[in-house]
């Protein structure tokens, strides 16, 4: 089953990123992605997700396919958060308010030290602060779909 197809796709931002770029992804299968600093990945992964239009071509997602995409960067607003503030601030209100203890448990999963959860997160390494976005999107997928 296809997940997503890509016909004759490209982008020219100023000058072409990439064109004429065709690729289909299956169920189950796996797509890595190489090339040199600003070659057009990012953007690449932009289009993918809907959050970027290409210049040229088409993409076809298939039916119910939810995409999720992080940026490389921490949005500048998480930056003075605590590392489990940033977390739980994913969470939707109600949920945020009756269920924080959530966020603890994924912390100690993930083996989050429990001196770093408190620390802002433009105090921590770039692993660590990568580690939060992926857990404030995961939780805000799951609140999505306990709301839905």
């Amino acid at each position: 089953m296809t997940l997503i197809s890509l016909r004759s796709l490209g982008v020219t931002l100023g000058a072409p990123l990439f064109s004429d770029l065709s690729l289909t992804v299956g169920r189950g299968e796996r797509l890595g992605i190489v090339a040199a600093n600003g070659r057009g990945k990012s953007t690449l992964l932009r289009c993918i997700a809907g959050t970027a239009d290409a210049t040229t071509g088409e993409i076809t997602r298939g039916r119910g396919l939810t995409i999720g995409h992080m940026e490389q960067t921490v949005p500048p607003q998480l930056m003075a958060m605590p590392f489990h503030q940033a977390v739980a601030a994913a969470l939707p209100a109600e949920q945020a308010k009756n269920e924080s203890w959530r966020v603890d448990i994924v912390l100690d999963d993930l083996a989050v030290p429990a001196e770093l959860r408190e620390r802002p997160l433009r105090q921590l390494s770039g692993g660590w602060q990568r580690i939060a976005q992926l857990r404030r999107r995961r939780r805000h997928r799951a609140g999505c779909a306990a709301a839905g």
